[in-house]
């Protein structure tokens, strides 16, 4: 494709009624104010202090499947892949597929030095590697009955009380073992698409609410504070597709199921599904809008889960509006107040699963070099999205600023003495002062 028309794109996501929410919207829900009071050691106030902040983190989940961790055959590509990976993100999907992880019944895949698979690198190394660089983990997924992907072949095809007592094992399993390092997982995944499934022999029988007893089985193994998501298709961007989600999440937590968060995947797999958003005729402003409103007043942390966005021939054109639709998706997403988290899906190309790799989806080329899609997402999320300050202490030892939510790096200067405080932004409480932090040099 030697050129794509995003004539209509452009109009659609410049509309100043669009633009002015985006806008507004990241500054009111992305941003709090810090008060910065210094004192001797007397407790008077001191005055001319040179205050430089710097953000160091954010407290917004940017992340990626982490699925070629490990995945290719030279230290250089590995090392490259990590680097590039780092530079980008702050969390990771860490792959728990059963059908991946216990290959053979009775023998889990969880030891780092278990024998390769494509794709789904041993749980142990990648934990030992998240932890290592500080990366906040995401589990997918305790429970997905979908024999393609992630339910074992020796899983029963008409036994529905056998799959059950099989998966409720499984899933106390692994949420035992990796509950107290993994602080969220999708405990459920996709199971609108369970009864269709099952009719077409594409996933095996379960027992009638099932979905419940899959957060009772990962809410009795894991610690207290720890977020168990539902997790659902692109299908919840329709019409239809949100209100069935709605409708299904609202009854689970009528009946007290313990959902802690609402994914919602976007894959757009063909080259011809992004030339219909340059076209304007899919997923525009207005849909994200409809989408996310309609979750909101469940009260749920929305996260968009699984991000596809092809670059169409993968030319300089099609990178390029890869590029503007990402930057454009991303800000609307993360200006919507109930979003806490954003998930980009296969970070090469080249690392999709099987089937979906015949797209270039991903923000690195083959040789891991950066896309434009990867350059954007990084000027989003690394410099537009940060916040560095440097200011003095008024007459009565004050100093405020208003900055993205996250860590911080604060140096206080004055004369000779130096002091710094790492400390953390949050986002505020609707009604309460602004926070104040005092620092006695």
């Amino acid at each position: 494709m030697s050129s794509l028309n995003t004539e209509a794109f452009r109009s659609l996501w410049s509309d100043p009624a669009v633009s002015s929410r985006i806008d507004a919207d990241i500054e009111r829900h992305r941003k709090a104010n810090l008060a910065l009071r210094v004192v001797d050691a007397s407790g008077k106030p001191v005055p001319g202090v040179r205050i430089e902040s710097i953000q160091t983190d954010a407290d917004f989940h940017f992340g990626a499947n982490i699925f070629m961790l490990g995945g290719y055959p030279t230290p250089e590509l590995n090392a490259r892949y990590e680097e590039a990976y780092l530079a980008l993100f702050n969390g990771a999907t860490v792959p728990f597929y059963w059908r991946g992880l216990e290959l053979e019944r009775g023998k889990p895949r969880y030891a780092a030095d278990s024998a390769p698979f494509p794709r789904r690198p041993p749980p142990d190394a990648v934990i030992a590697f998240c932890e290592r660089h500080g990366l906040r983990m995401h589990g997918h997924t305790l429970l997905w009955d979908f024999f393609q992907w992630s339910a074992p072949d020796w899983l029963s095809k008409t036994d529905a009380a056998e799959n059950s007592r099989l998966w409720e094992a499984h899933v106390r399993e692994v949420a035992t073992r990796y509950g107290k390092r993994i602080h969220r997982w999708d405990a459920l995944n996709e199971s609108l698409c369970t009864p269709d499934r099952v009719a077409k022999g594409l996933s095996c029988p379960m027992p009638a609410d099932y979905e419940r007893a899959a957060f009772k089985w990962a809410e009795e193994s894991v610690p207290a504070d720890t977020r168990l998501d539902i997790n659902e298709t692109t299908h919840v961007w329709s019409p239809q597709g949100i209100l069935d989600y709605a409708a299904q999440i609202r009854g689970l937590l009528n009946r007290g199921t313990r959902i802690g968060g609402a994914g919602l995947q976007f894959h757009l797999f063909a080259d011809a599904n992004l030339v219909e958003v340059l076209e304007g005729k899919a997923h525009r402003p207005g849909d994200f809008f409809r989408t996310l409103d309609t979750l909101a007043p469940l009260g749920l942390p929305l996260h968009i889960s699984e991000i596809t966005l092809t670059s169409p021939g993968n030319d300089a054109a099609g990178q390029a509006a890869q590029a503007e639709v990402a930057r454009n998706f991303y800000r609307l997403w993360f200006s919507h107040p109930s979003v806490d988290s954003i998930t980009w899906w296969n970070v090469p190309d080249g690392g999709a699963a099987p089937g979906e790799d015949k797209v270039a989806s991903g923000l690195l080329n083959r040789d891991l070099t950066p896309k434009p899609s990867y350059l954007a997402l990084h000027n989003l999320i690394h410099k537009e999205w940060r916040t560095q300050n440097i200011g003095q202490t008024d007459a009565n030892g004050r100093h405020s600023f208003r900055g993205f939510q996250g860590r911080y790096h604060i140096t206080f200067q004055h004369g000779s003495t130096t002091q710094t405080r790492e400390i953390t932004l949050n986002r505020p409480i609707p009604g309460a002062a602004p926070k104040e932090l005092l620092i006695s040099l």
